[in-house]
């Protein structure tokens, strides 16, 4: 049987050499006096044990702040950077942008540096801003302006009412109009006149109701103003202003408005005017795009997107510079906010 006596050999050489140079490198490189080991003082440690300075001196040793600097382009300042942690390092027109630095240039205005690492898919991407990495239809500057959610999470994006923009204002109009009657005991002639915006058609030729009232008399006809009025008072006045002079009716009948509780002037042959503005809001988030409307003060809609939630039309004075004020309510338990959309502008 080969008993294989040239291995056993070799092994039991390298035994002996390996126990050599454990003995031997530490003198030889002064590890025993630096760290002050005694291999006779302990027969259970090779090394010995080290003293409490020995220990504290290399301690000092592994924590030092090493400092180097990175390799840099031509007539481009050093940056001297600790060893112990990497710095993102971006090149922007021959000039090194370290992109953990706040008060460095921002490579994608309006975009922060340190942000756009860690959540965009590139920090030099041309069309990072309009990019869409995770398919929610918001892009990577709605993500960052709408809250600073996480751009590559899809469960992460700002609220639904970033995606509303005020697109049209229409307007109804309501009048009442003194035509005749300058008798207290008698019937006063009043008109409504109305002017509604519908679907189909777009507007409607305007609607006239001619009434013939006596003294506290209910009246109105139109939508939102049946039995509304009640005529209070009646004052018979005359001013200058006819053909040579001669005096002209300027009568007023006093009106109670009994929605809003306060009375008002009518005055003879001149109309009352109220306007009634309605907002069209476009819904822009991809996909579930909509148009919403027209919707007038009091009003409210809900969005496919975010079902249970309701927006309410609170103020609207119509202008589209002013735009219109919501206020979302729900899901249950949720606070009330208000946020305002203007034309052609996404709430931020």
């Amino acid at each position: 049987m080969n008993k294989h006596y040239d291995k056993i050999i070799l092994v039991f050489v390298v035994i002996v050499t390996v126990a050599l140079a454990a003995s031997w490198v530490p003198g030889y490189l002064g590890l025993n006096e630096k760290f002050q080991l005694d291999q006779k003082s302990s027969g259970k440690a090779l090394f010995g044990e080290a003293s409490a300075d020995g220990i504290q001196e290399t301690i000092d040793h592994l924590q030092r702040d090493v400092k180097w600097v990175t390799p840099t382009l031509k007539d481009v300042p050093q940056k001297p950077l600790p060893l112990t942690r990497s710095i993102p390092i971006w090149v922007q027109n021959d000039k090194e942008i370290d992109l953990l630095d706040p008060d460095a240039p921002k490579i994608r205005p309006p975009l922060d540096n340190s942000w756009a690492l860690k959540n965009g898919d590139s920090v030099g991407r041309n069309d990072l801003l309009s990019l869409d990495q995770d398919n929610d239809g918001y892009t990577t500057l709605e993500e960052f302006n709408g809250g600073k959610t996480d751009p590559s999470d899809p469960e992460s994006h700002p609220a639904y009412a970033t995606k509303l923009t005020l697109s049209e204002i229409k307007e109804d109009t309501y009048a009442l109009i003194f035509r005749t009657g300058d008798n207290p005991d008698g019937e006063f002639g009043v008109r409504e006149e109305a002017t509604r915006y519908e679907a189909d058609p777009p507007r409607v030729p305007p609607r006239r109701k001619s009434h013939f009232l006596k003294m506290n008399t209910d009246f109105g006809t139109h939508p939102g103003h049946e039995d509304r009025y009640k005529i209070t008072a009646f004052e018979k006045r005359t001013q200058p202003g006819g053909a040579g002079g001669i005096p002209v009716p300027a009568h007023l009948l006093t009106i109670a408005d009994k929605t809003s509780g306060k009375e008002f002037k009518l005055e003879y042959k001149k109309s009352k005017l109220e306007t009634i503005y309605y907002a069209v809001i476009d819904f822009q988030l991809p996909g579930s795009e909509a148009k919403l409307g027209p919707f007038k003060v009091g009003e409210s809609f809900e969005l496919s997107a975010e079902p249970g939630v309701k927006y309410e039309i609170i103020e609207l004075d119509g202008t589209l510079e002013k735009g219109v004020k919501l206020r979302k309510t729900g899901p249950s338990g949720a606070s009330p906010q208000d946020i305002t959309i203007s034309a052609g502008e996404k709430n931020a």
